[in-house]
């Protein structure tokens, strides 16, 4: 499942590259798809398997790691908010600031520090 992980990381560079070009909304949906294949990968190693869920809550929940945990519970708000983006970046008239789209993609930077991807 190694392709996770990579995959994980193209989405991390594309969210990089819409921040640059100005595009928010696709910064938040490449920073959540990154969130969510880092999460499977995470998962898959640990278990041999991950579920088929979109929802980030419970792709942290199922780690069951008290680091992951923490990490979740301390960056919440912003972690609803890039959860959201999956959907809202892609079917509803949202326009994301530079300030979220900035926010979320250090989060995932930081996130790939925790994993050690």
């Amino acid at each position: 499942m190694e392709f996770l992980r990579k995959n994980a990381l193209k989405f991390l560079k594309k969210a990089e590259e819409s921040l640059e070009e100005g595009d928010y909304n696709f910064t938040m949906f490449f920073v959540e798809q990154f969130f969510q294949l880092a999460l499977k990968y995470y998962l898959y190693n640990k278990y041999g398997d991950f579920p088929k869920t979109h929802s980030l809550k419970v792709l942290f929940e199922l780690t069951k790691d008290g680091r992951l945990l923490k990490y979740y519970k301390e960056n919440l708000d912003l972690l609803r908010e890039v959860e959201l983006s999956y959907v809202a970046s892609r079917y509803f008239d949202v326009d994301y600031s530079e300030n979220v789209a900035k926010k979320s993609l250090e989060l995932a930077k930081r996130f790939v520090e925790v994993l050690a991807l």
